[in-house]
């Protein structure tokens, strides 16, 4: 469980990193390029952010148990989680930001 803790905090780190700057870049994008209003722009970046954030935390949780899985069953890590881990990863990236967008953006904001 160290082990799940310890990637865990690092993809938490590189999901705080990217976030905020997909945040300010995406929020610039749109508010700049797209002339939406500033208000906008950041909620749907903010968004994005966060959803990405969230995302690298559960992928690199699922990244580091999965292995051990099938290390503890018998089965080779290497060969069975590669394909695996990456289906799981993008599943989670996906309903990450589509709930994300649904609960804040439609249900709170009001923005759909």
């Amino acid at each position: 469980m160290q082990l799940v803790g310890k990637e865990t905090r690092v993809g938490a780190f590189n999901g705080i990193i990217l976030g905020l700057l997909s945040t300010l870049f995406a929020g610039l994008y749109i508010m700049l390029l797209k002339q939406r209003s500033f208000a906008f722009s950041f909620a749907v970046s903010g968004c994005i952010g966060a959803s990405l954030l969230l995302a690298m935390i559960i992928s690199s949780a699922v990244g580091t148990l999965i292995p051990l899985f099938f290390k503890r069953i018998k089965i080779d890590p290497a060969v069975a989680s590669g394909p695996l881990i990456t289906t799981i990863n993008d599943l989670v990236a996906v309903v990450t930001y589509y709930g994300l967008s649904w609960l804040f953006l439609i249900n709170i904001l009001h923005l759909g």
